[in-house]
């Protein structure tokens, strides 16, 4: 608890502080670009719209929509879990997690880690310290594990195992189907942080990998928790330990034998299975979640500068800096466009070939945060007031 409530006050102070020297000058060059002007060339629709819970609030909870063939599933902060009919909109099931036993003495569930399915196993996470494990089937909740720790994160799913990272990078190992621990590491509690974690990532039945709050990639082993090796993401420097901030909170990602890791103050890096070769090191920091398609990865960097890096060579396809501090999300590609929301609500549609605004829609004036999940040609959206969309782009007549 004191190392969470270390990082909030850092983190506050460090937002005070930029507020701070953008006032020295009579000008504050972190504000919030205004909005652009954009005209529409093309349209979107919005299938259905559903509402799944009170939301995240103002807080920065990573409680992103997963899906399956048949349900998206979506939750909100105070507990709430939905089961969401991907056809209709129509409720499949919900559940209050925050009835369970543990939380009657918290202010909530406080559910934080977002979501993550395998098979019939739908997982949460808690800054409660809790992992939970609902049936995708009936909403029925199958388990619980206390790790005692704050977890921002999701779980990352193996063979018949998931992986749970906490707030201090404790890294613990859990039986799918019966939440049995099988083992545990140490942590790096002493390290000054953001607020948030990477989702571990499991490669094979072999290692996965996590980000750490220093700009790394550990490499463990899935067997036994011994730390095989580690990637350096790029060394942050400043003269005080928020100028050093560098963590590395965006999950790895894994494109068949390709490996993307990007840090906040650090570099993107692309590796090569099994080996883990450097396929190139670039210049770009991030704290968001990547995107990829046949041939690019798509980042949303710390000032909300959106980008996309050709996977081949790691050169530069196109970046877009007209959303400038407008907290955007991460970026989704959805048809021939590259897609993000900002916190007025707005949602972008980008030309994947040029980098263009070719739509701006105002989807939900609570703002978007969380990350957009895509399965096919359809969006789901979780705004911060709890309204789940599917969007599509509309079909030219």
């Amino acid at each position: 608890m004191k190392n969470t409530i270390t990082k909030l006050f850092m983190f506050v102070i460090a937002i005070s502080s930029i507020s701070f020297a953008g006032c020295v000058k009579d000008v504050d060059v972190f504000q919030p670009v205004a909005a652009p002007v954009v005209v529409n060339k093309m349209k979107m629709e919005v299938l259905w719209s559903k509402g799944v819970g009170s939301g995240i609030g103002k807080i920065d909870a990573q409680l992103s929509p997963v899906f399956d063939d048949n349900n998206v599933y979506a939750a909100s902060r105070d507990g709430d879990v939905y089961a969401v009919n991907k056809e209709t909109g129509s409720t499949v099931w919900d559940i209050d997690l925050d009835d369970e036993d543990e939380n009657d003495d918290r202010r909530s569930a406080r559910l934080s880690g977002g979501l993550a399915i395998d098979g019939e196993n739908l997982f949460v996470t808690s800054e409660n310290g809790y992992v939970y494990c609902i049936s995708t089937i009936d909403g029925s909740l199958k388990w619980k594990y206390y790790l005692g720790i704050e977890i921002n994160s999701p779980v990352g799913i193996g063979y018949d195992r998931v992986f749970v990272l906490s707030i201090n990078g404790t890294l613990v190992a859990l039986e799918t189907e019966t939440g049995k621990e099988i083992w545990k590491t140490g942590n790096d509690n002493l390290i000054l942080s953001l607020r948030g974690d990477s989702t571990p990532l499991a490669i094979g039945r072999d290692i996965v990998l996590h980000g750490t709050v220093d700009g790394k990639i550990n490499i463990v082993s899935q067997e036994t928790g011994v730390l095989y090796n580690q990637l350096v993401l790029g060394v942050a420097t400043g003269a005080t330990k928020l100028d050093r901030l560098n963590d590395v909170i965006s999950s790895p990602l894994l494109i068949s034998n390709e490996i993307y890791s990007i840090a906040f103050k650090g570099n993107l890096q692309g590796l090569l299975l099994p080996k883990l070769d450097k396929l190139w090191d670039l210049n770009y920091s991030s704290y968001r979640d990547m995107a990829y398609d046949s041939t690019d990865v798509a980042i949303t960097d710390k000032n909300s500068h959106i980008y996309t890096i050709m996977r081949m060579d790691g050169s530069q396809r196109w970046v877009n800096t007209a959303l400038t501090y407008r907290s955007v999300t991460s970026p989704a590609f959805l048809d021939k466009y590259v897609i993000v929301g900002d916190y007025e609500g707005y949602l972008y549609f980008l030309d994947n070939a040029t980098g263009e605004f070719c739509g701006m829609f105002e989807l939900d004036s609570s703002g978007l945060y969380v990350n957009i999940a895509v399965d096919n040609d359809v969006a789901y959206i979780l705004s911060r007031d709890g309204n789940l969309y599917a969007v599509k782009v509309a079909t030219e007549e």
